[in-house]
This record gives structure tokens, sequence and C-alpha cells, in this order.
């Protein structure tokens, strides 16, 4: 089985000392490339260097909502900049309302404008929803079809919505969560999407998966995509191998603008 990590944080304090071993053990679990995603302007840097460092680390970025008001006055143009120079994906970006003290009008503002971009490079998109379903969905409504593509990060919402969301040009991707024996939403969820839209992720270092062996918790690498794919399978009663096969091939549709070339 091969794979693609849709989303990770490989540029984190907590896992980079690491990062040849993170690489060489996803390789050897058969995950080709790994999307990992920035989350504000501080960061750019190091995860544009560590895509150069190491040919299977495919990098997006992006202003993620949490870090809105960190964002310099030029953040805009630092950002196309880097997606210009690097051939990047868009990402970390979207909106989260469960702060009930976040900024909330300036978390659509900058979505909105990754968005805008997205369509103007041409390029795909990595976004976060919690809590704010409403609002993304009329933002959707507003703006139409993403035709670069883009994908729901670790999909926490409700099955109903994602017919929608495939309509408006979106995948919809699951993490370690769907691995909690107690993950009924996501479950469903993972019932309702359709094959062709389907992607993983581990969202590394986070959301460490619940394994069958046994494994204390500790932080999440891309190397446990095999079992996260094997477990979510089994939720939906999928042979693995099929369902590995479908997600690898939607990651490579969804990011071929920004795979190396001869890989898609």
């Amino acid at each position: 089985m091969r794979f693609i990590d849709s989303h990770c944080h490989l540029h984190d304090s907590r896992i980079i000392a690491d990062l040849p071993g993170i690489e060489d053990r996803a390789r050897t679990a058969g995950v080709d490339f790994m999307v990992t995603c920035a989350t504000m302007e501080n960061n750019f840097e190091l995860t544009a260097r560590i895509s150069k460092d190491f040919h299977s680390i495919i990098p997006c970025f992006g202003i993620h909502p949490w870090f809105v008001e960190t964002a310099s006055e030029n953040w805009q143009t630092d950002l196309e900049n880097y997606l210009v120079k690097y051939n990047a994906g868009i990402g970390e970006t979207g909106i989260d309302f469960v702060d009930k003290t976040c900024n909330r009008d300036l978390q659509v503002l900058v979505f909105k404008e990754h968005l805008a971009l997205a369509r103007e490079l041409n390029r795909p998109i990595n976004i976060h929803v919690r809590k704010a379903w409403d609002t993304f969905i009329h933002i959707l409504k507003t703006f139409g079809r993403l035709d670069s593509g883009g994908l729901i990060h670790s999909y926490s919402g409700s099955a109903d919505m994602i017919p929608l969301f495939e309509k408006y040009g979106l995948y919809i991707s699951f993490s370690g969560s769907v691995t909690n024996p107690g993950a009924k939403k996501v479950v469903n969820a993972l019932k309702q999407v359709s094959q062709n839209r389907v992607v993983l992720e581990t969202d590394t270092p986070d959301i460490y998966p619940h394994l069958p062996e046994g494994r204390k918790k500790r932080l999440n690498e891309p190397e446990n995509l095999p079992a996260i794919c094997r477990i979510a399978a089994d939720r939906i009663k999928m042979d693995a191998e099929q369902f590995s096969r479908n997600t690898y091939q939607n990651s490579l549709r969804l990011f071929k603008k920004i795979l190396p070339k001869g890989n898609t």
C-alpha cells in the first residue's frame, strides 16, 4: 500500500530534530509524500527549508485561524511570494470559533484572502473548520466552486453536509480521530464521503491514533498512516487495500499541481 499524508506539521518544534528519522520511517511505511502546512509567517521559511531538504515533503503556506492576529501588515504579499517561489499549496487556513473570544471577523477576512489566492494561483488549499460550519458554508456559497481543489482537514462536521462540500470541489480528510472507538460522528461522516473524495492525514505531531497494538500515546508521525487507513477501512467494512488505493489516487489528483513532476 502507498500513502500520501495530506496534512501534517513537520516544522513543529517538538519533532523537527528527528525529521530524518521521521522521513525514513514514513518511507518504510509506504508514505510517498507528506504535505506539511505552515501556520503563520514565522514558520514560512522553516517550512520552505525542510521541503527543500526532503523530496517527500510538500509545503503549504498559510495563516492558521488561531494565529490571524500575528499576521503582519504585508502578510498577503509575504504569502504570495512564498507560494510563487515554491509552487506550494495554501494553508493551513480556515475558521475556528471554538474560542468565543476569537476575532471572528478577522478570521473570515484572512480566510477569504486565502481562497482568492487559491483561485488566482490555481493551487490546492488545506482548510481548518471547527464550530463554524454555518459561516463556512456561507463563504463557500458566496465564493463558488474551488476548481483548484482543496480539503477540509481532520473532518469533524456532520455527514449530511458532505455532499455540499463535494459539490464545491472539496475533498474530505480523516485523521487519527477516526480510530477512536467512540468516534461515531466521524465514522458516519466517513461512510458518507464519495470514494473519489476521501483522503487521509495524520495531523502530525497531534491526534495520535488509537492503535490495537496498545502503544503508549506519544507524538504522532506519518508512519502511522497505514494503521489509520486499516482501521478506517474496517469501520466502513471496506477492503483496506482498495481503500488505500482510493485515498492515494485522490491525493495525487488533489495535489497534482504541487507534487514533483513525474509523480501524478
